[in-house]
């Protein structure tokens, strides 16, 4: 089990107690991957959230370009300890927007959707903290976008 201390620097759980980490990790499994195993399909349909507690996790668009040189899979991002994956499909309830696989061996912290929503009705508050931190991450993931692509533009 994940404790409180492996996680309580994350950005995810940022201005969290020590009480309200510990009720999200109620909700939570730990899970392994191999290097190079997949844990989101691009296109696929779960909406469980994961945290990286060890290793690095690549995101990965398939790029269906027209030129023969620019097909096939293109990092979005190099995630690491500490970064959250599968927020998305959280928030919006759609399809997996990239695909997400182990870049080396990881371990995460998986959070489902239904549990943590659980969770959320019966602490609003709470519910309140984790989508502010998730808003966060997002901005700042889009920033990072934006400065990388403004001198393509």
């Amino acid at each position: 089990m994940i404790s409180y201390e492996e996680v309580a620097g994350f950005p995810v759980f940022e201005d969290f107690t020590v009480e309200q980490i510990n009720q999200v990790l109620t909700c939570t499994s730990e899970t392994h991957y191999e290097k190079g195993s997949v844990l989101i399909r691009e296109s696929g349909a779960s909406t469980d959230v994961y945290v990286v507690i060890d290793g690095r996790v690549d995101v990965e668009i398939q790029s269906y370009a027209r030129s023969p040189l620019n097909r096939g899979n293109k990092r979005l991002a190099l995630l690491r300890i500490g970064d959250i994956v599968g927020e998305m499909s959280y928030i919006e309830q759609r399809r997996r927007a990239a695909k997400v696989s182990a870049f080396d061996d990881v371990r995460v912290l998986c959070i489902p959707k239904v549990e943590l929503d659980a969770l959320f009705a019966q602490e609003p508050k709470l519910g309140f903290l984790f989508m502010r931190n998730i808003a966060r991450i997002i901005s700042q993931r889009l920033t990072e976008l934006n400065f990388l692509w403004r001198d393509d533009v």
